[in-house]
């Protein structure tokens, strides 16, 4: 045990400083996410009701859905650098615009532009993580970075609760603020990382021949496919857990204070085990660690709907939070794998659109489970079940070759 921790402080101390600077950034700018959590608070505070509340959600929603199409060409066409900081400081100015709306409309208008702005940031961020590490170091690197992203949304919240108590401008300008000083930390501290396409890089011809490319490309690629299908998959079953949840919760009698420690448990298993976790799973072909951690989330969400106290939570969220963490990492690893050095970006941006529309498709399970109760539970883990089906007989398309990092 103590040679594998030594080993995992090794391999962290290992990474590139650049990547350090990144996961000190994401830490600040995921520790200052102070408006998104209680928008819907502030809106309806301003007097607007949750049906309009529901509509600027989902316009920002709507946003994110473009965002990772444009970060994915920009990330080859100016630089990974560069792309990451228009993300930050377009993130921050339009965080900040939000405040200075009044109407329903400018808040939907605000709110589509500030979720394709933040969805700049992934692609990128990706890609130019793919850049600096090599193929060994891949796991260790994206499962760092999601803990600095639960670290710093741990503390963030509460943060954000005594700022917004005082006043509710200090939850926008301290968002803003963060997202500023992370941007200048990446504009002097990181590297351009790869430029890959040629050409007048604004002319819409050669983004238009660029991005064609990139997709004959990848569907040519039949693993990165099959990756990006049982992902979207497995994304909609995860997204119930932070959507839905809370309803059932409420429904079978269980308090506030109740779900809060069940949903606290997911962010304390990721801060403990995580890492440590990703370190012993990158030994094992990628892809058989995924259909496990894929099966994992699904039964993890088709056992919500089983349980009916607070024990019985917990063990479907232990089920769950470990599928997750073999899942999301691992799945971004194994994507930079499939993804060719000359459309690295693009690839990252198609994941990222993936993400989104998982996140879109999956809001509609608040809808869904008001219609069918605790069976959308068990659907909603089949279609998890699914991607994981699907990664299965990736390995039968692919063949025995092993891909580990």
């Amino acid at each position: 045990m103590r040679t594998f921790a030594t080993q995992l402080i090794s391999d962290v101390r290992g990474l590139p400083r650049s990547v350090h600077v990144m996961i000190g950034g994401q830490f600040i700018n995921r520790f200052g996410a102070f408006v998104m959590p209680f928008l819907a608070l502030y809106l309806t505070g301003q007097g607007i009701s949750m049906g309009q509340v529901a509509l600027v959600l989902g316009s920002v929603s709507v946003g994110g859905l473009f965002g990772p199409i444009v970060s994915g060409y920009l990330a080859d066409a100016i630089g990974r650098r560069n792309t990451i900081v228009v993300a930050l400081v377009t993130g921050a100015t339009t965080t900040l615009s939000l405040y200075y709306c009044h109407t329903v409309p400018q808040f939907m208008a605000v709110g589509f532009v500030h979720g394709f702005c933040s969805f700049l940031y992934g692609p990128a961020a990706n890609a130019l993580l793919t850049d600096l590490v090599t193929a060994e170091q891949r796991v260790i690197t994206f499962a760092l970075m999601r803990l600095a992203i639960n670290a710093g949304f741990a503390a963030g919240p509460a943060v954000a609760g005594l700022l917004f108590s005082r006043a509710p401008a200090l939850i926008f300008y301290g968002d803003a603020l963060t997202t500023l000083i992370f941007a200048s930390l990446a504009f002097c501290w990181l590297p351009h990382g790869l430029r890959t396409v040629a050409g007048r890089v604004t002319s819409p011809a050669v983004i238009w021949q660029s991005w064609r490319e990139a997709i004959k490309d990848m569907l040519q690629n039949r693993p990165f496919v099959f990756l990006i299908i049982s992902s979207l998959l497995m994304e909609i079953a995860f997204v119930q857990t932070f959507n839905v949840l809370a309803i059932t919760t409420a429904n079978l009698g269980l308090s506030p204070a109740q779900y809060g420690v069940i949903m606290g448990l997911n962010g304390a298993l990721i801060m403990i085990i995580e890492l440590p976790l990703n370190q012993w799973a990158r030994r094992f072909d990628l892809r058989w660690v995924l259909v496990i951690g894929f099966a994992m989330v699904g039964l993890g969400c088709a056992s919500f709907g089983i349980m009916r106290t607070q024990a019985g939570f917990f063990a479907s969220m232990v089920l769950f939070t470990l599928g997750e963490m073999l899942s999301l990492p691992i799945s971004m690893s194994y994507a930079s794998t499939l993804s060719p050095e000359r459309y690295r970006g693009r690839y990252f941006g198609t994941r990222g659109v993936v993400w989104a529309m998982a996140g879109m498709v999956g809001s509609s399970g608040v809808w869904f489970y008001g219609k069918l109760g605790d069976t959308w539970w068990y659907a909603a883990g089949g279609i998890g079940l699914l991607g994981a089906i699907l990664m299965f007989v990736n390995i039968l398309q692919s063949g025995r070759q092993t891909v580990r990092e």
